[in-house]
């Protein structure tokens, strides 16, 4: 099978491209040290003679300030460079932030999308253009809506999160017990390789929410300097915020932003792809983090 990726650099492509090239003819596409070299936020790709069987599109930004430019506007132009020679199937790799971030538990993938960030925004919008021009090319698609992923390369709000909790920034407000969905992106590229040719959309979890809690424990243990986490009764946090906003660790914990966020819930069900997939067994993304899971092929440096 001949197949096209971006974001090949990514923390996603960087499982997924040595996966596809077990079994595969694989091309790259993305800014540099790609097979095909194109900035997506600026530019038509030029693919040449090649004609894909399948076209994995894993770029995208985290970023709201450059969201919209490449998850949408970049796809658009994507789709723009296959339009005379289209592939058989595509997998458009989404985000959980296509769902508002307080849905609740257990979101399926038929809840309604209503993004409140431009990220999610933009994820939304370039699902809808992948869905339209793949029903009029009869093209396979299948759209992925990874948790918050976890692996080398992790950046974007977890990055931030782990900086704060090994730098002692992380505080953890009394009563919070918002939880969230994590998954590794080994996963993530493992649901890629399985479900390319079947089509649908899938939320990717490891299945086991966590909470915020939680997260910042398994993040303190993966430093390897088990670190207390900082507690503060909500009225307490509010003082802080209040009359401290400069310490560090208040401005990192403690803005009005930052605990509306945090303080919200939204897991999703992953009964989907396991229906579709018996034997799907993801990694626990808290005991990977942690570096507690035994089965997880960790890289050393």
């Amino acid at each position: 099978m001949k197949i096209l990726l971006t974001g090949a650099s990514g923390m996603l492509g960087g499982y997924l491209l040595p996966m596809l090239k077990q079994e595969n003819e694989v091309k790259t596409l993305q800014r540099h040290d790609a097979d095909i070299i194109c900035d997506l936020t600026a530019d038509i790709p030029h693919l040449g003679e090649n004609v894909f069987d399948l076209v994995v599109h894993a770029a995208g930004s985290t970023d709201d300030d450059t969201a919209l430019e490449l998850n949408l506007e970049g796809t658009r132009r994507l789709l723009q460079a296959l339009e005379k020679m289209p592939p058989k199937e595509l997998v458009y790799v989404s985000s959980w932030e296509v769902y508002s971030p307080d849905s609740g538990e257990n979101v399926t993938e038929d809840h309604q999308t209503w993004a409140s960030t431009k990220v999610g925004q933009s994820k939304a919008r370039g699902e809808q253009l992948v869905k339209d021009w793949c029903e009029q090319k009869n093209i396979t698609l299948t759209i992925l809506r990874p948790a918050r992923m976890f692996g080398q390369g992790v950046h974007g709000e977890m990055k931030r999160l782990f900086n704060d909790v090994v730098n002692s920034r992380y505080i953890h407000v009394r009563g919070n017990e918002a939880r969230l969905s994590l998954v590794c992106a080994i996963d993530v590229a493992t649901a890629v390789k399985k479900l390319h040719s079947l089509g649908g959309t899938y939320n990717i979890s490891d299945g086991k929410d966590a909470s915020w809690l939680a997260l910042a424990d398994a993040m303190s243990a993966n430093s390897g300097v088990m670190k207390r986490q900082i507690f503060l009764p909500k009225k307490w946090a509010e003082t802080a915020w209040k009359f401290t906003p400069w310490i560090p660790a208040v401005k990192a914990s403690l803005s009005p932003e930052v605990l509306a966020y945090r303080s919200k819930t939204l897991t999703l069900s992953d009964m989907k792809i396991r229906e579709t997939l018996p034997e799907w067994r993801p990694y626990p993304a808290v005991e990977v983090i942690s570096r507690r899971c035994e089965s997880y092929p960790y890289v050393e440096h």
